[in-house]
């Protein structure tokens, strides 16, 4: 096998500890930033299929076929856990598979499902539709796509993650209003088949493109050949192979069950913040459409904040890393807390904006510094319904925190509360490899 680029800094060769700091230029070589802009698509299709595509599904539905809004929404929640099983099954899959064919089969059936939610006259067939595109996009966005960053940059993958999850901010800023370029040209017939077609191309795109392991082409892990003697020392200090790592060793593993605890917290507030920020911004007296476009401006913030969280998980290890932008999240809340007004206002957003990339980041990572490369799957595979099942208590806590303690001072002051909570469990977490 032959490198790429040559690697410079790296740590010593048997040293143990998360590579913290020891190369911090982005040399992932030519294979590896195909895998990782694949990996950011994945993301921007994964995130808007299952969360941003319902600001313009809805609307549409209603419009089309007079569904209530509410009742909508009502069944769009129990939907939206089919992703729940599909952390666990999908990992099962790619692990007996791989991940490439993982993420094929989730995009063929994602793009089936959006095209069939432009037929959705009812709400059953809504919420089978939304069911299969949570299942699926979680399969290739959220499960296989990680593993394959996993799996190519073991001892970088931080400042890899970082670099993927611009995906998810630009999708915050582009999936709707691509599909409602869709819905303009073609109408609810066909528009939603536009976005479908995307997804056909990308499918045929990582058929062609993308490897399951660096070394089917030749090249190492980290695009550096001494990865393979750290990676060997790891696997000396910590010989537990994969499959030893049983579902049931893995669920008796305290680790597991802080980083899939910590993890769900870490959405808990950034899906808290962030589906409150128009309501937000409207209660504070701002019109319909400055909120609109305040946050787009945002979202577009989180596209440098990604690489940037990337950059310090890389630097400090991914444990501190997180500890940071735990106290990072804890100062954008306290600033939301009250009424902010002008440069304290501004100050919020742009804060809040440059954490959403560092969510997912940090999430999958954190996993990959305990479960190395062979490890990650099953791992992951556990940790993922863990984390998706207390991530779903974003809204409970939201609407408590509204009707019961005060409004949104209330609100955040509980996401104040979660931050305080995450920093606390993730200092408990032993990231050392598993033994």
């Amino acid at each position: 096998m032959q490198n790429e680029t040559p690697a410079a800094g790296a740590v010593a060769t048997g040293e143990l500890a998360d590579p913290a700091g020891t190369d911090l230029r982005s040399n992932f070589g030519r294979h590896g930033w195909t895998v990782i802009g694949f990996q950011a698509v994945l993301f921007w299709f994964a995130a808007g299929l299952a969360t941003h595509g319902l600001n313009i599904t809805l609307p549409t539905l209603i419009a089309r076929y007079g569904l209530d809004q509410a009742t909508l929404l009502a069944w769009a929640t129990p939907a939206a856990w089919a992703g729940v099983p599909a952390g666990f099954l999908a990992a099962k899959f790619a692990e007996k598979y791989g991940a490439k064919l993982t993420i094929l089969l989730g995009i063929a059936a994602c793009a089936v499902c959006w095209g069939l939610m432009g037929q959705a006259s009812s709400v059953a067939r809504f919420a089978l539709c939304f069911a299969g595109l949570s299942f699926f996009a979680t399969s290739f966005g959220y499960i296989a796509g990680p593993t394959l960053i996993a799996t190519w940059f073991p001892l970088k993958k931080d400042l890899a993650f970082g670099w993927t999850t611009v995906g998810q901010a630009l999708s915050s800023a582009f999936f709707v209003p691509l599909v409602a370029f869709f819905l303009a040209i073609f109408g609810p017939d066909y528009g939603f088949w536009g976005l479908s077609a995307l997804l056909a191309v990308l499918f045929v795109a990582v058929a062609l493109f993308i490897h399951n392991r660096p070394e089917e082409v030749g090249c190492h892990p980290d695009n550096d050949p001494r990865s393979l003697e750290k990676l060997a020392a790891l696997k000396r200090a910590a010989p537990a192979d994969a499959a030893e790592l049983t579902t049931r060793r893995l669920l008796r593993d305290v680790d597991v069950w802080l980083i899939g605890l910590a993890t769900g917290c870490v959405y808990i507030v950034l899906v808290g913040v962030i589906s409150q920020q128009v309501p937000r911004l409207t209660a504070l007296g701002l019109p319909m459409d400055t909120a609109i476009s305040y946050v787009m401006i945002t979202a577009l913030i989180g596209i440098p904040g990604a690489y940037a969280w990337g950059w310090v998980g890389q630097k400090l290890g991914t444990k501190p890393a997180l500890v940071v932008y735990m106290l990072w999240w804890l100062v954008a809340v306290a600033l939301q807390m009250f009424e902010p007004k002008g440069a304290v206002l501004w100050a919020s957003l742009l804060m809040i904006g440059f954490s959403l990339g560092g969510a997912t980041n940090f999430a999958t990572s954190i996993v990959a510094s305990k479960f190395r490369r062979e490890q990650f799957v099953k791992a992951f595979g556990v940790i993922h319904p863990i984390q998706s099942v207390v991530r779903c208590f974003s809204f409970s806590i939201l609407a408590f925190g509204l009707n019961f303690l005060g409004g949104y001072a209330g609100a955040y002051a509980l996401l104040a509360g979660v931050c305080l909570l995450t920093i606390a469990l993730v200092s408990r977490i032993d990231t050392r490899p598993i033994a």
